[in-house]
């Protein structure tokens, strides 16, 4: 008998490295959500969480850099969504990474 999924609420998070940027490779990103931060590592994570508001900035240390592609969202979450959330390094130091969310289901 299959076992029945129960339904999520939170984040499908995506930290990518741009293709020509792979030093970025060596950096640990950090991860601010709602003012609490965690070193992540490169790739995707679900990182559940509970409805209502919240703000998500993704940035790394490099270099002489303390926060490097520094980068904010901020998405409304309902009961049982998950939305998805990706940040791509960007090609040049100094720059904003790039961030998008959208529905699980869009």
């Amino acid at each position: 008998m299959a076992s029945r999924r129960e339904p999520e609420t939170g984040i499908e998070l995506t930290l990518s490295v741009f293709p020509l940027a792979f030093l970025f490779y060596l950096c640990t990103p950090h991860v601010e959500i709602d003012g609490r931060v965690k070193k992540k590592k490169w790739g995707t994570q679900f990182i559940p969480l509970k409805p209502g508001r919240h703000t998500v900035s993704v940035w790394f240390p490099y270099v002489f850099m303390s926060e490097c592609g520094l980068n904010t969202v901020e998405f409304k979450l309902r009961e049982d969504e998950v939305k998805l959330v990706t940040y791509d390094t960007p090609f040049f130091i100094g720059m904003k990474g790039s961030m998008s969310v959208r529905r699980l289901d869009d």
